[in-house]
């Protein structure tokens, strides 16, 4: 009988450690989830470049935690927008209603599968290029200004996505 009762009791605690650590994961996860800050691109972000965080702002939306960055180079400036959806189905419906309304417009073409096309348009009176991206469950706009947009919208939404995949 004893061992019987050890069996149950070995058991019972295996089941309560593997149930702690569920609730632990599921903190981690969830501590993640309202921290978009953390997701944000940041001065660290532009080796051999003198940026400064000109302002960032965090929120509490309808879809999700959000937050924003606006950087500034001496030659250019980024804008990060981050909405952190409950699930990356979520992020994708609203992917796609933001890449119809702007193909809809005649801003871009359709782009491809978790990103908008590139898209110019004036921010205040400088041009600048935007693009919307996914990665895991986040949304993400990024716009540049500056000469080099293009090529510097390419190389941040790569930094961008690498950070929302926590590599």
């Amino acid at each position: 009988m004893s061992l019987t009762i050890s069996h149950i009791f070995t058991s019972s605690f295996v089941l309560a450690l593997a149930a702690m650590l569920c609730v632990l994961a599921t903190a981690c996860g969830s501590d993640a989830l309202t921290n978009p800050r953390e997701l944000l691109l940041s001065p660290e972000n532009f080796p051999n470049t003198n940026v400064s965080v000109f302002s960032v702002s965090e929120e509490q939306s309808l879809d999700g935690p959000s937050a924003q960055v606006e950087l500034q180079g001496s030659e250019f400036r980024v804008l990060q927008s981050l909405i952190l959806f409950e699930n990356r189905e979520q992020a994708l419906s609203a992917l796609d209603g933001i890449r119809a309304d702007l193909v809809n417009r005649g801003e871009t073409g359709p782009g491809e599968p978790g990103a908008s096309g590139v898209f110019e348009h004036m921010l205040g009176n400088e041009e600048a290029v935007s693009l919307f991206f996914i990665g895991n469950n986040g949304l993400v706009r990024l716009t540049v200004t500056g000469l080099d947009r293009h090529e510097r919208l390419g190389e941040l939404s790569d930094v961008a996505l690498e950070k929302l995949l926590g590599r």
